[in-house]
């Protein structure tokens, strides 16, 4: 159904993909949760210095955070072109993960935005080039605005409908677990100081 990426230890590989640029999209400017001495903000609000029409106001002197994040359209060539964030309404991380032996592997981490997304053209192939080359495929299930998000490792219900080349039930797959996310219980972020002026997120329990 795709072809494989290039993996490295069951981890995926990475790097910026010429003639793939963010251009208008801000997705990571609202859907994530920033953590950085210079910004903090909670998902699901639109960071305050992101101007409608215009983007980061404070571009050239965005915090740290900021200007090392990429989101896996930009790093990872197998991921389908047209799954830009803005476009598509799916949003690729990378995620990483401890293997029982101890070993850090490098995997995927997908949300979706909006209802529509599921439909995103070139979802279900990128889901199953990842599957088949082993890479752990997880998906993000965030919660309310301000509110924490839940996260499902899928490889192993993946796994048949990948075998299958069945690309309905590759979504099927993740509708289910899109939809069984959203029962659970989210906890709402709170950026706390620490002793030393260093801020962190606590979570209160929903």
């Amino acid at each position: 159904m795709s072809d494989a990426p290039a993996s490295q230890g069951n981890s995926a590989e990475t790097r910026l993909i010429e003639g793939r640029s963010c251009g208008t999209c801000h997705v990571c400017c609202v859907s994530l949760t920033i953590e950085d001495p210079e910004l903090k903000k909670v998902q699901g609000y639109r960071c305050p210095h992101l101007k409608p029409g215009e983007g980061c106001s404070i571009y050239e002197a965005r915090p740290g955070t900021c200007r090392t994040f990429h989101c896996g359209w930009r790093q990872l060539k197998w991921v389908r072109d047209s799954l830009r964030p803005d476009r598509s309404g799916v949003l690729v991380q990378l995620a990483g993960e401890i293997g029982s032996d101890g070993t850090k592997h490098l995997g995927v981490a997908i949300t979706l935005l909006t209802r529509a997304a599921l439909k995103a053209d070139g979802l279900a192939e990128t889901v199953a080039a990842a599957v088949n080359a082993r890479v752990p495929v997880f998906l993000n299930i965030p919660g309310p605005p301000g509110y924490t998000s839940a996260r499902a490792k899928l490889n192993a219900h993946l796994e048949p409908a990948v075998a299958a080349k069945d690309k309905s039930a590759v979504l099927a797959v993740l509708d289910k677990a899109q939809r069984q996310g959203r029962r659970g219980k989210f906890r709402r972020i709170v950026f706390s100081d620490k002793p030393g002026g260093e801020g962190s997120a606590t979570l209160e329990s929903r």
